[in-house]
């Protein structure tokens, strides 16, 4: 904007909100840091004077110089937008080649002017951008510009940023937070602009897709960023289509655009959350592996201390032929056979007991019955055991 001082125009950049304190000092102490008008072959040094208050708000002031905001740019039409966006092409050009280092866009602290293009301090750029909140950065800055590109692939990002903020009518890029814009930059798919906008030159589609880091060429030069503009100023970049084609064209390019989406929510969802699904896998595993071990340590055979399992069986089953039931106690678990150890246990107690009084056990052992031919028995004699086992 324009600001009058004691009969002087100068030019006023809005920097933010009215502030004191170390913030104001901080931008107080840039004085000397220089901008640059950047001219068709020259390049002129621009120092802002001073900062001025006006209804609340902080504005930096300088030589005054007229002109068109890139901001201003973003949401022109494309025929209007394409010789400025040449014009800045070159000046960023060179001022590489004359050592005054890359830029990174900043879309309301560059001005179009009648001489040339004005880039404020890079400095004041930073200082700007800190004392504004992400809303007002979103659009001037973080579309414009990839988290890890640098120098002239980062200046050709951004060209392409804003040709196709122009032609589509948003940036390729945007987001709630700086973050998801980033990671949209550096893994977000994009659909080819040739079908979001039917018609659109494939020419122009394939070199924005290019300078914004997609497609099979490398990064475009400025050069050639400079030439393409200057050429597509003269030429029809739209060619007519029927209404059957630009209805099909752009229901490819949503489906293409649904599946980018999708497979960038999941590609995030993965980084982002890739430690605890590991974690919650290996505790699966893990407690999948604990059940199984008691499980399999709940179904595996007894330990028998030398004895097969036939010969437990076996154990078990002839010691109540001996009436032994402390061996049958140690061939089961639990209250298995329980019914056979109580009654052997019983009868082993009558034995000893008729035993005692009469000398002899009236209790008969059924493998020895049965190996003497099985003959008869008369009371007080019992039969108890197993035969044929």
């Amino acid at each position: 904007m324009e600001l009058m001082d004691q009969g002087t125009r100068h030019l006023a950049v809005a920097v933010g909100a009215a502030m004191q304190g170390t913030a104001l000092t901080r931008i107080l102490a840039l004085k000397t840091s220089p901008g640059w008008i950047v001219g068709h072959d020259d390049v002129q040094e621009w120092r802002y004077e001073g900062v001025r208050e006006q209804e609340g708000i902080l504005y930096l002031y300088g030589p005054y110089v007229s002109g068109i905001l890139l901001s201003e740019i973003l949401t022109a039409q494309l025929a209007r937008a394409l010789p400025f966006l040449a014009r800045l092409a070159r000046a960023l050009s060179l001022l590489s080649e004359q050592g005054k280092g890359w830029y990174s866009l900043q879309a309301d602290t560059i001005l179009f002017t009648e001489e040339g293009v004005l880039f404020l301090p890079p400095a004041i750029h930073r200082e700007i951008r800190d004392m504004r909140t992400f809303e007002t950065n979103r659009d001037t800055y973080e579309c414009l510009n990839h988290p890890d590109m640098k120098g002239e692939a980062q200046a050709s990002f951004g060209i392409a940023a804003i040709l196709y903020r122009v032609i589509v009518g948003h940036f390729p890029f945007t987001g709630p937070t700086s973050e998801e814009i980033h990671e949209q930059a550096r893994k977000l798919a994009v659909t080819p602009l040739a079908g979001q906008v039917p018609g659109l030159s494939a020419e122009v589609s394939d070199l924005i897709l290019a300078g914004l880091g997609r497609g099979r060429r490398g990064p475009v030069t400025l050069g050639e960023w400079a030439q393409k503009l200057e050429e597509w100023q003269s030429i029809e970049v739209f060619r007519p289509l029927s209404a059957e084609e630009n209805t099909r064209s752009l229901d490819e390019a949503r489906a293409r655009e649904i599946v980018a989406t999708k497979s960038f929510r999941r590609r995030m969802f993965w980084e982002k959350n890739w430690k605890l699904v590991a974690v919650v896998a290996a505790g699966v595993i893990i407690l999948g592996a604990v059940i199984a071990s008691i499980v399999s340590h709940a179904l595996a055979p007894r330990i028998t201390h030398g004895f097969t399992p036939r010969q437990v069986v076996e154990s078990f089953y002839s010691s109540m032929n001996t009436l032994d039931q402390t061996m049958m106690q140690a061939c089961v678990i639990g209250k298995a056979g329980q019914g056979e150890i109580n009654e052997t246990t019983t009868l082993y107690v009558t034995s000893r007991v008729t035993q005692g009084y009469e000398g002899r056990s009236t209790i008969v052992s059924a493998a020895e019955w049965d190996k003497a031919g099985r003959p008869a028995l008369t009371s007080p004699r019992t039969l108890f055991g197993v035969t044929g086992l």
